[in-house]
């Protein structure tokens, strides 16, 4: 039996070796002088040689096609060919003349210093925008004949003209604007969306926000007495919430002498040492074994100082967002550019410096997309919604009828009845707050929470990492889930 098994053994081998004999007698056939052998053809071939001049000649007129599509000259109209110069030492590209549409969403407008000591105001291009623009063929870019000072536009006529090759080679590398950073900027910019660096929007949007004066608040005639009277309030609310902590402690130590005198107490068992008549809750808070608590602000400054590559380089908007050079809102999507060669693996503390140059957002689960949101959370909603009804992807409104007679004749339904008595009775407290008499507020129920699993998904903070890997781009979208705020179980 052993023989057997060692014999089938063999030629299963044998069966999965390849024959070699084959190329061996072909080899032997091949005699210096003769022809070449023929290696034997198996199967059914796309494309082969038949010998036949018809096929030839065909291949030839394909050939020539294609060497005349590369050989034609590249020609651009003139109506859509914007005019720059650029210098190599502020890393800039000054427009003169714009034309077309190719202007509308990218640059920055700054006033500069003339040599003759006027003002002027450009519109200036970065580096992986103009080079973008040269290669599309809608900017005729010129060298600056005296570096380090604002061109002029009548100087532009004499200047050399940079061409796509020495675009590469002379603008990029300068000013943080790497060939990878150029490549997922004009993928971006080919896709339609709408592109600007990250520290310039930042500027611009501090600056907006300085400029800002806020509105002076209504005469409020009530404002001391109700102080007053806020501050005993607070002063009782104090008292009584340190006798019920004493009064709830008092309780807990007394429930365990009865425990311990009756001899009802047990050892916690397993590996949590969790009671056996510990409830659900208890349960899975003795699982909750990583913590959620957000790192320290000052180690997280440690840390980005320490990794300046992990903030967003570029914010991106899609294209039915309204853009405006001078106000430009919220990003919609931060995009952090890296490169294998320097970075080549990202570790799990680099996620938390990541997401800390996210706001984080003030809505809760289950809340409304305006409850509760700052200013800059509620442009960006709007930002949403348009785009989605652009594209035909837009929500119903809570409440919205498919059909003009969806509702029946008898008038409002009973929700819309409860929704509106609980606004007047808001309204009435607050105004009796006003005066100061204090009353209950009557809260709209919250709604109850629905399928967890798309928010945890998305996240409450979002960055989009795009890594370059030797010209292979690929963009990878991170979220920050929120398991403490959406709690499935646990007190």
């Amino acid at each position: 039996m052993a023989d057997d098994a060692a014999r089938q053994d063999a030629s299963d081998a044998e069966e999965d070796m390849p024959d070699y004999r084959v190329l061996a007698a072909l080899a032997q056939r091949h005699k210096p002088g003769a022809e070449a052998p023929v290696i034997p053809k198996r199967g059914e071939k796309d494309f082969e040689p038949t010998g036949f001049g018809g096929q030839s000649k065909a291949l030839a007129l394909s050939r020539d096609a294609l060497f005349s599509a590369i050989r034609t000259e590249r020609a651009h109209s003139s109506r859509t060919l914007s005019t720059a110069t650029w210098d190599p030492v502020l890393h800039r590209a000054f427009v003169f003349v714009q034309r077309g549409q190719s202007c509308t969403h990218i640059g920055a407008t700054q006033r500069r210093t003339l040599p003759d000591g006027r003002t002027a105001t450009h519109l200036e291009l970065f580096p992986e925008e103009a080079v973008y623009l040269i290669e599309r063929g809608a900017l005729d870019c010129r060298m600056n004949h005296t570096p380090g000072t604002i061109p002029s536009e009548d100087a532009h006529a004499t200047c050399l003209p940079i061409s796509v090759a020495q675009a590469y080679a002379q603008l990029l590398g300068h000013d943080g604007a790497t060939l990878a950073r150029y490549q997922i900027y004009a993928y971006l910019k080919r896709l339609g969306y709408i592109v600007q660096r990250a520290d310039l929007v930042d500027q611009v949007r501090a600056q907006a926000a300085d400029k800002a004066v806020p509105a002076a608040p209504p005469a409020d005639w009530f404002r001391y007495p109700r102080a007053l009277v806020g501050a005993a309030r607070a002063v009782v609310a104090a008292v009584v919430r340190a006798v019920a902590r004493l009064l709830a402690w008092a309780a807990a130590r007394l429930r365990y002498v009865v425990r311990l005198v009756a001899g009802r107490t047990r050892r916690g068992r397993g590996l949590l040492r969790v009671d056996p008549r510990a409830s659900h809750d208890a349960v899975f808070a003795a699982l909750q074994i990583v913590p959620t608590a957000a790192p320290a602000d000052e180690a997280l400054a440690r840390a980005r100082a320490k990794a300046p590559h992990l903030a967003p380089f570029f914010y991106a908007w899609r294209p039915a967002t309204h853009f405006k050079r001078t106000q430009p809102p919220p990003p919609e999507f931060r995009i952090c550019v890296l490169e294998t060669e320097r970075y080549p693996m990202l570790h799990l503390h680099d996620f938390e410096v990541l997401f800390s140059h996210v706001p984080v957002p003030a809505r809760g689960p289950g809340e409304a997309p305006d409850a509760g949101a700052s200013a800059e959370e509620q442009e960006l909603q709007a930002i949403r919604e348009q785009n989605r009804r652009a594209y035909g992807k837009q929500r119903r409104a809570p409440g919205a009828r498919s059909k003009p007679g969806a509702r029946a004749a008898g008038g409002a339904t009973p929700p819309v009845l409860v929704a509106r008595l609980a606004w007047a009775v808001r309204v009435l407290a607050a105004w009796l707050r006003r005066i100061g008499v204090r009353c209950g507020v009557v809260r709209a129920p919250k709604k109850p929470v629905g399928n967890v699993y798309l928010p945890l998904k998305a996240g409450r903070r979002s960055v989009v990492v795009a890594i370059v890997d030797q010209g292979t781009m690929s963009l990878l979208r991170f979220g920050e889930a929120e398991f403490a705020r959406w709690r499935l179980a646990g007190a």
